[in-house]
């Protein structure tokens, strides 16, 4: 990878569904296709990410050659629509359209598309990855979540007195409605089973510490993924390393895989 080149970042649009989705593209400034990775933020996420992590990162990929794309999801950050329609087979469709949106850019070089995503959008990158085998070299999962994560998360609430609970039988999950439809979608996905029809090369990066998704999950994409999937635990990270040295250990690992194998 060529590093401290000069990039352009710009807003896009993608129409899905009926709801626009707003991101953000990155490429260098010079060049005329380029590897290009797409984001796919997670669970109440946003293509930001907490302290701008898929923001910074963004950056330092496309100064290093790579073009980038990122979307928030239909009822997340700028999109159309409201959180409480998502569910996970929603986010799927949607990260399909995504990938298309993206091989259809005069700068991408489709040879070369990889799928990076945090906690539940390492889940659908992971579903889109198996489901596209040929159309993506590489995937990245920062704090992947799996289905029995996600089912959790939800079974939490459902069992927590405290959690409040709407007409319509929503969940309020810190300001969100988070609706009845999400945990019944769930019983139709199995994210080992889909990646693992994935043959390109993989990086698996999970905190020590991460407070969401337990690292035997991380084990699990491993052991499915086999010899194709590099493992990266950072000692004592949470869940969105949420410390200067995590998140740089986290950008290092990842840069230099991309760079390798992207």
């Amino acid at each position: 990878m060529q590093q401290g080149a000069k990039t352009l970042q710009h807003a896009i649009e993608l129409e899905v569904g009926g709801k626009i989705l707003r991101g953000m593209y990155h490429r260098p400034e010079e060049g005329d296709t380029f590897p290009t990775l797409i984001m796919f933020h997670g669970f109440t996420g946003h293509k930001l990410e907490p302290h701008r992590m898929f923001v910074k990162f963004s950056r330092m990929l496309s100064e290093r050659g790579i073009a980038v794309v990122r979307f928030d999801f239909p009822g997340s950050g700028e999109s159309d629509g409201d959180f409480e329609e998502m569910t996970f087979s929603g986010e799927v469709e949607e990260a399909q359209a995504i990938l298309g949106y993206t091989r259809s850019l005069s700068a991408t070089d489709i040879s070369r598309i990889g799928l990076l995503g945090l906690s539940m959008g390492g889940a659908v990158a992971s579903v889109v990855a198996g489901r596209n085998p040929s159309d993506i070299k590489t995937l990245v999962l920062w704090s992947a979540a799996s289905i029995d994560v996600m089912r959790a998360i939800y079974m939490a609430k459902e069992v927590d007195g405290a959690a409040f609970q709407d007409e319509r039988g929503c969940y309020d999950i810190g300001g969100l409605w988070l609706n009845p439809d999400f945990y019944d979608d769930l019983n139709h996905w199995d994210t080992y089973r889909d990646v693992e029809k994935f043959q390109g090369k993989a990086l698996i990066v999970q905190g020590s510490k991460d407070e969401t998704v337990p690292v035997a999950i991380a084990h699990g994409y491993h052991k499915v993924l086999g010899e194709r999937a590099e493992l990266v635990v950072i000692q004592n990270a949470d869940h969105t390393y949420n410390r200067h040295d995590w998140e740089k250990t986290l950008f290092q690992e990842t840069s230099r895989f991309l760079g390798a194998e992207l």
